[in-house]
């Protein structure tokens, strides 16, 4: 019944069951959806999720970066009371990743992969330790995000990695574990910059790709998979297009049109194997297949 309050720690560890493994599409919208509905707090919405029974089978000791995750959340709360948060970069999108980056990684854990023979490869599996930086940088990414496009490369990254870094520090978190945390994620939240993207897919086309460009993809392919679903995709298109409409208004009406939408989908690829035990390349061509049976 409706009534009943929404246990959101039953629904996400149910979701992010390993043993109740689904790759479809409809999972994931469902998922989302849900999710967005349900959840209003940053802050809550993570100390939830870094609970879960998939997040603490990583569990490590000691464990600096559970409390950062949450502090992160408590401060994404805080600014989005003190201005209007950017229709596209807002708590929604950095929940979202938070979740997809969750999805990919428990593929590592799938018995369906494991039954294909679909192991990961040193340069893409993620250790314990690598899985809680990793949700710290999906946390963190967009951390006061101004709703603009970069004017330079990394210019938006490195100032959220300014914020994280003000933050920690301003939360008393000691000086080691902020330096440890910032050495880790400043790689992968810089690969964010979607004008480094082609650079980033070069890098890994090689025979050894290396392990902080492997972990860097996967940050941005849970920071770009809900875009690839087929509604949730367009959803997310129309406020990425809100957010442009001032600041940028050939940006808005270029994506807003449909040909705009399919070239953008058009442009990524995902390479990991986590996003392949996922389905998600088949999610991407599906929903191409479906953009381009509807142009005139």
């Amino acid at each position: 019944m409706r009534g009943l309050q929404f246990d959101l720690q039953a629904y996400l560890n149910s979701c992010l069951d390993v043993d109740n493994l689904v790759p479809h599409s409809q999972v994931l919208e469902d998922l989302l959806s849900v999710i967005e509905k349900e959840a209003h707090s940053m802050q809550n919405f993570l100390e939830v999720l870094v609970n879960t029974h998939l997040w603490q089978g990583w569990q490590i000791e000691p464990n600096p970066y559970k409390l950062m995750i949450v502090t992160v959340g408590a401060e994404i709360d805080r600014l989005a009371t003190l201005k209007q948060e950017p229709a596209f970069h807002s708590k929604r999108h950095m929940m979202d990743v938070c979740l997809m980056l969750s999805y990919l990684l428990k593929q590592e854990e799938s018995k369906q992969g494991e039954k294909k023979g679909e192991s990961v490869s040193p340069a893409w599996r993620t250790s314990a330790t690598e899985k809680w930086q990793l949700l710290l940088a999906a946390a963190a990414h967009d951390l006061g995000h101004p709703g603009l496009v970069n004017t330079t490369p990394y210019e938006i990254e490195q100032q959220s990695l300014d914020l994280l870094k003000a933050l920690l520090t301003r939360e008393g978190v000691d000086s080691q574990s902020i330096e440890d945390a910032l050495e880790s994620v400043t790689p992968w939240i810089m690969a964010t910059d979607h004008g480094q993207y082609t650079a980033l897919l070069e890098r890994l086309a090689i025979d050894l790709p290396e392990h902080v460009d492997c972990l860097a993809m996967l940050l941005v392919e849970a920071d770009l998979a809900s875009s690839v679903l087929p509604f949730r995709g367009r959803l997310l298109t129309g406020r990425l297009c809100e957010e442009w409409d001032k600041p940028y208004p050939e940006k808005s009406i270029a994506l807003r049109n449909q040909v705009g939408y399919l070239s953008f989908l058009t442009s990524l690829h995902f390479e990991s194997p986590q996003s392949a035990s996922a389905t998600i390349p088949q999610i991407l061509n599906n929903s191409l297949l479906q953009l381009r049976s509807q142009l005139p």
